[in-house]
């Protein structure tokens, strides 16, 4: 099996998944900003099990945004093993993630995500059902703690499974997107895991952030999710770019967008993040959510 994961001089720094915003197009817009591994939108297990049209479509992608990790969630452990045998994607720098971390109601209320996390056994059985139906090396993506689970729980668990990475979001369930990064459960995580990858994941916004994570977590490298989002040179050691550079740079993401779609209006939740904390933000965010083509994003960007 070739395994993508330990090819990389680290830190390995990745793009983490977040549903609605790492499609294709944002996700090969990071590759070119620097990304080493991108991660999908996660995708449901039984969508897949239901021949889903929609749902199929997510496994699209561009050779480019190799290497890339597909995000799966679901709850039952034969609905895994058929979605792995019924995957349309294969071949070397492709890999699978197992969702244990997302605390969406809609997910968690299903058993899935988050919820997964504290069901030590379930998760148990289908990282390991996972892993042995299918050549393509899995990770796996949790929290800090997840009612009664904490993250060094779950991987005392799962440890001995032949999983290649995790990602551990450094906060709790109960403090979802917010509150304090626990940098130390995260050290201790990677002790636990000498001979895996440990990427830190919460709260990385900035270069400054980056070092400052590495630095305590001593991880392998990190996850970054929503300070990418109208910051994808945030994975350029120069990450300041000039107002001239951050409009090339919208109107690269909204050409790559148009190549599989037929509007802008789909993008508009991430051209908004673009221009936030800038000069005259608040008008243009109000011409941003009524943008269709390619040409009334340049207009509006003339005004930035």
């Amino acid at each position: 099996m070739y395994n993508f994961w330990f090819k990389f001089k680290k830190p390995i720094i990745a793009l983490a998944p977040m549903a609605g915003y790492t499609d294709s197009a944002f996700r090969l817009l990071c590759h070119q900003m620097g990304a080493d591994i991108v991660y999908s939108e996660m995708i449901s297990v039984d969508a897949i099990c239901y021949n889903n049209q929609k749902t199929l479509k997510m496994f699209k992608y561009h050779p480019k945004e190799k290497p890339i990790v597909f995000q799966l969630f679901g709850n039952k452990v034969d609905k895994f093993k058929q979605a792995i045998s019924q995957l349309p994607v294969k071949g070397k720098n492709i890999g699978i993630d197992i969702n244990s971390g997302c605390p969406a109601h809609k997910v968690y209320k299903t058993g899935s995500g988050a919820a997964l996390m504290n069901e030590l056994d379930k998760a148990y059985n289908i990282i390991q059902t996972v892993c042995q139906n299918t050549d393509l090396p899995i990770s796996v993506k949790i929290r800090t703690k997840v009612k009664d689970t904490t993250a060094i729980d779950f991987i005392k668990k799962i440890k001995d499974l032949p999983i290649s990475a995790i990602m551990i979001h450094g906060r709790t369930l109960n403090q979802g997107f917010a509150g304090e990064i626990d940098y130390k459960i995260i050290h201790q995580a990677k002790q636990l895991l000498p001979n895996k990858i440990v990427l830190a994941n919460g709260g990385i916004n900035s270069q400054k952030d980056i070092a400052e994570v590495l630095e305590k977590t001593q991880a392998d490298g990190l996850g970054v999710a929503r300070g990418a989002l109208g910051n994808p040179w945030i994975f350029k050691k120069k990450s300041n770019p000039t107002k001239r550079n951050r409009k090339k740079i919208i109107i690269k993401h909204a050409k790559l967008f148009l190549k599989d779609n037929y509007s802008l209006t789909p993008l508009r939740q991430h051209l908004v993040h673009y221009i936030k904390g800038q000069k005259n933000a608040s008008a243009i965010r109000q011409r941003l959510i009524h943008v269709e083509n390619l040409n009334e994003l340049k207009k509006i960007l003339k005004d930035f």
